[in-house]
């Protein structure tokens, strides 16, 4: 049975009229419980506390880091928390490693800087 399949089933149980709301760890129940093995499933996003937890720094090191923009594609849940994605983790870990060099944001002013004369 597909995912659409479940989906359906748990729709027909429902009342007419009725709403659900279904959580995403719900979804991923529903998805890998009867899912196509050939398709995996990416890992979630890193929170500060397990980042904290993986590189033993603390959870306020973690988020510096990412308010610089240190990890590529970090955003804000609900404009609060900070979720990481799994690629972010690894390309910093590649910097970390001196595999590839990441320009930092912000560096494009000093690039628009050098061009001025100053007086």
């Amino acid at each position: 049975m597909n995912l659409a399949d479940r989906l359906r089933e748990l729709a027909k149980r429902l009342p007419p009229g009725a709403s659900l709301t279904l959580t995403r760890d719900g979804l991923l129940g529903l998805a890998t419980e009867h899912g196509d093995p050939d398709q995996p499933l990416g890992r979630p996003d890193f929170t500060i506390a397990e980042l904290a937890a993986r590189f033993y720094r603390s959870p306020s090191t973690v988020r510096g880091w990412c308010e610089r923009g240190r990890f590529e594609g970090a955003y804000k849940l609900n404009g609060r928390d900070w979720r990481i994605p799994p690629a972010g983790v690894d390309a910093f870990l590649a910097e970390q490693r001196g595999e590839h060099t990441v320009t930092p944001l912000g560096s494009w002013r000093l690039v628009g800087r050098a061009g001025v004369a100053r007086p």
